[in-house]
């Protein structure tokens, strides 16, 4: 029984991690959109990056 635990405590990890990410980068993004020219790039490179962990391109096993 304790396996079982030890297994959901895990899988909910890392769920949790994977859409904490993903909010990391949209949240960083937004806040960069209100900078200068580079930092406004940067966060189009940010906004790529989350829509490709959307997509399952960067964790292809979890979606």
């Amino acid at each position: 029984m304790n396996w079982l635990v030890g297994i959901g405590l895990f899988v909910l990890v890392g769920i949790c991690s994977y859409f904490g990410i993903e909010h990391h980068l949209d949240s960083k993004a937004n806040k960069l959109s209100q900078g200068n020219e580079e930092d406004r790039r940067d966060a189009a490179e940010l906004r790529d990056i989350a829509a490709k962990i959307d997509h399952g391109k960067y964790y292809p096993m979890l979606s």
